[in-house]
């Protein structure tokens, strides 16, 4: 094998092993340059290759926008909405119970204006917030087993043509139809005294 050769499959796989590290997020470090901070109300941040988001306040009255802005972190991901994608992520929630919620965020465009999944009670629930409002909703039942130590979750977000489908552990937790999805913004929220840890943020397609 010539020295040519050796260097052309080299500076293959160096590209594929690159293609496929911009498609995964390990949180080994921020590669996706997501949000980090602390405020009154919780703290975003990566430690010990997760990102985790700890929730101090269970006030009933706080505003969707104000927790998306407050327990939250994002990033906007290589890929085009427009096409569809397919999303993989897991959760690890500590003692899931009471006033807990916590979920994902997508069409980010800012805190004021996205849709919002969570998980709360023993509903999945999905809202479309434009400018700090609440203007359309939609639920499911699905009941996550409570009081455990620690809950592990495989999460899964499927988007094409407008349907958009959420499922927790291989089950459907949600399924919408009509969302339309023009930004690649994309994160996690936590509230209700929950410390939450999400880990391998993965584009499939």
């Amino acid at each position: 094998m010539t020295r040519k050769i050796i260097i052309s499959i080299a500076l293959v796989v160096s590209i594929s092993t690159n293609a496929f590290s911009q498609l995964k997020e390990t949180f080994d470090s921020n590669s996706w340059q997501w949000t980090e901070y602390s405020a009154d109300l919780g703290k975003a941040y990566i430690i010990e290759g997760v990102m985790r988001l700890e929730s101090k306040s269970d006030n009933n009255n706080t505003p969707l926008a104000e927790m998306v802005a407050n327990v939250a972190t994002h990033s906007f991901l290589p890929m085009d909405p427009a096409k569809g994608f397919d999303i993989k992520c897991t959760a690890t929630v500590e003692k899931f119970e009471g006033k807990k919620q916590f979920g994902i965020i997508l069409d980010y465009l800012d805190d004021m204006n996205c849709i919002v999944f969570m998980i709360k009670g023993d509903c999945a629930w999905l809202y479309k917030m434009k400018e700090g409002k609440i203007v359309g909703q939609q639920k499911n039942q699905f009941k996550l087993q409570k009081g455990k130590k620690t809950t592990s979750l495989d999460i899964e977000v499927i988007y094409m043509g407008g349907e958009l489908e959420f499922r927790v552990n291989d089950v459907q937790a949600l399924l919408c139809k009509y969302v339309p999805i023009t930004s690649n913004g994309f994160g996690f929220f936590a509230f209700g005294k929950c410390k939450v840890d999400f880990d391998d943020v993965e584009i499939i397609n």
